[in-house]
């Protein structure tokens, strides 16, 4: 067999890039999408302690198709350019990681263009806002973690995905706390809605 066309079968057999995968996607232009990550570091093996079920998102954020890119709007640990935790990246950006391990994309169901539309002018407010990571897990206090900023921006369109979740804690994470009882929205807390459905999966 030629080096050519050794090569040829090589390409043709091989599993495509998850970028190729994503852009293979059919995507609605006047949907809401909900969007999983996961990682290996250590902040994405904390996060994976405190979900449900899935043994692999670490990460959530909420988007829509704009100029035939799904956009992400989510609240990262890290502070961006403008000094602040809301991120605004396609999905190029969101799956940028290196120890990306998982990403899943949910569509919410039932989202006529009246409350596509509204979410939409809800998510573009929040980039006026000056949004903080809510290291405290605490509520009213102008400050959000990645679920928790879905679940309120929601929340302001009358519709629910979730309900918070309590998990006693120990240790470090107690302490630095000072709470015994966690009471969060997790990461994969909206898996058993019948207000989504799951349309991709991807686990390295």
């Amino acid at each position: 067999m030629g080096l050519a066309l050794i090569i040829a079968v090589f390409s043709f057999h091989k599993d495509p890039s998850l970028k190729y995968k994503i852009k293979n996607i059919e995507l609605n232009s006047e949907a809401i999408y909900l969007i999983q990550r996961g990682t290996t570091g250590k902040l994405g093996n904390v996060a994976k302690d405190f979900n449900i079920n899935n043994k692999y998102a670490s990460h959530l954020g909420i988007g829509f198709v704009n100029n035939n890119i799904l956009t992400i709007y989510h609240v990262y640990v890290d502070k961006n350019k403008n000094n602040n935790n809301l991120y605004m990246d396609s999905i190029d950006e969101f799956i940028s990681p290196e120890d990306l391990n998982y990403l899943s994309i949910w569509k919410l169901k039932n989202i006529d263009t009246a409350s596509f539309d509204h979410i939409k002018q809800t998510l573009r407010e929040s980039e006026k806002e000056n949004i903080n990571f809510d290291f405290k897990f605490e509520e009213n206090n102008k400050a959000y973690y990645c679920s928790e900023f879905i679940v309120r921006i929601l929340e302001k369109n009358n519709i629910k995905i979730m309900s918070d979740h309590k998990k006693n804690i120990v240790g470090m994470m107690s302490q630095i706390l000072k709470k015994d009882t966690l009471t969060y929205f997790p990461v994969d807390g909206f898996e058993n809605s019948n207000q989504v459905i799951k349309i991709f999966e991807w686990i390295k």
